[in-house]
């Protein structure tokens, strides 16, 4: 029990580190896990918890202040009674309530906020509902009021409902590549099934496995070997329609941290040239770290900005743009980020992507491949960033994806 009560604290002290350095609750939690004495355990359910409160804080919210007066909490205590609600009414059942506050009291001591002894009661209660009445709640309840608006004008308000409970409820799959520059594809599978981590190829592109793993310390070593790497599908799809092969010459323009770099490498067989841009020197730094992990050999890593004339005088084959973008196409991986992303945000990654775009452009041979892709779904951000792009650069023209 005192693991559900821990879970929760950690969940708290993530907040407060998010409310403090303005950065997303996912990567406040393992900050707070790194300096408390919290477990595996302990951090597998306050991702489950932080998850969850990302997705339905406003309903909660709600809930909270129709049926009882908040004013008078604290910070703290106001996000204690919203983290236990949360996980109460969606999904997690505790199974002791009464030994869960208990365990609170005890753990947090005389931080314990005392205005929260009076609300108990109402813990009790949200245990005892039904909780089938709370998902006849709209799916627009969990989104920023101007984004549910942008997404039904964009898609039609069937499929953006559609869509937006998708981005909710998804689950999906752990994607695999096996590191055919360190062993071959028979002796990994191999090793795998020895350690209980099972690869299941997935027919919508060869070479992509969806891992399950019994032990996730046996799927640790595999990893820790480098036998495999761990990435979004939608990686493995950008590479797929670059299609690079050996002995070309490839420019990664905004590379960190080397996903598409490795796998366009297995692609090339470690024969040819990867040029890798970034603008951050810390996670260019990473990234060659990394690819010299994977046994990458091909890649040539430099910091630069893309919005600006690169150090470089080559021309490539092909140029692949991946530029920093909204990612409202992955708010179900970082759910929080849905009540902060506006529009000037989108304006703002549109220009910055036109002005690498542009740049990029100029280090293509003639004849050769620009592919661009993002991780959202806004037209100021993919359509309008093409169209524009193509007006100014004539000699471009679009290609039809299979």
């Amino acid at each position: 029990m005192l693991v559900e009560a821990k879970a929760l604290i950690l969940c708290l002290e993530a907040l407060k580190i998010t409310r403090r350095e303005k950065i997303s609750p996912s990567s406040s939690l393992y900050i707070a896990y790194r300096k408390g004495k919290y477990g595996t355990s302990e951090l597998r359910m306050a991702r489950k918890i932080l998850h969850l409160y990302s997705i339905y804080r406003k309903t909660i919210n709600n809930i909270l202040t129709n049926i009882m007066d908040t004013l008078d909490l604290s910070w703290e205590a106001k996000k204690i009674l919203e983290l236990l609600s949360t996980s109460i009414l969606y999904g997690l059942r505790f199974r002791d309530i009464e030994k869960l506050v208990l365990d609170l009291r005890r753990t947090l001591g005389k931080d314990w906020p005392k205005e929260l002894e009076k609300h108990i009661g109402l813990i009790r209660f949200l245990d005892k509902i039904d909780r089938s009445i709370l998902f006849k709640e709209h799916v627009v309840e969990n989104y920023q009021e101007w984004f549910v608006k942008y997404v039904e004008e964009l898609l039609g308000r069937v499929e953006a409902r559609r869509y937006l409970g998708f981005q909710d409820n998804v689950n999906p799959p752990i994607y695999a590549v096996l590191n055919k520059l360190k062993k071959n594809e028979e002796e990994i599978i191999k090793i795998a099934e020895e350690n209980n981590v099972h690869l299941r190829i997935d027919k919508r592109l060869p070479g992509i496995y969806i891992l399950e793993a019994e032990d996730t310390r046996r799927l640790k070593k595999l990893l820790d070997a480098g036998l495999i790497t761990i990435q979004d599908f939608s990686s493995y799809y950008a590479v797929r329609i670059l299609d690079p092969k050996p002995q070309e010459k490839i420019l990664d323009v905004c590379s960190a941290p080397g996903t598409k770099t490795f796998l366009m490498t297995l692609n090339m067989k470690n024969r040819g040239l990867i040029v890798s841009i970034d603008s951050s020197w810390t996670r260019i730094k990473g990234q060659k770290k990394r690819m010299k992990f994977l046994g990458v050999e091909i890649a040539y890593e430099i910091q630069a900005d893309a919005r600006y004339p690169l150090p470089i005088q080559e021309k490539f084959d092909k140029v692949i743009v991946d530029p920093p973008c909204s990612s409202t196409g992955l708010i179900w991986r970082e759910p929080f980020y849905r009540w902060f992303i506006k529009p000037r945000h989108i304006r703002a990654f549109a220009k910055l992507q036109s002005e690498i775009l542009n740049t990029s452009s100029k280090y293509v041979k003639d004849g050769g491949l620009l592919l661009y892709s993002t991780c959202s779904i806004t037209i100021e951000e993919n359509e309008y960033v093409v169209e524009d792009f193509l007006k100014m650069n004539p000699e471009f023209s679009l290609v039809d994806i299979e």
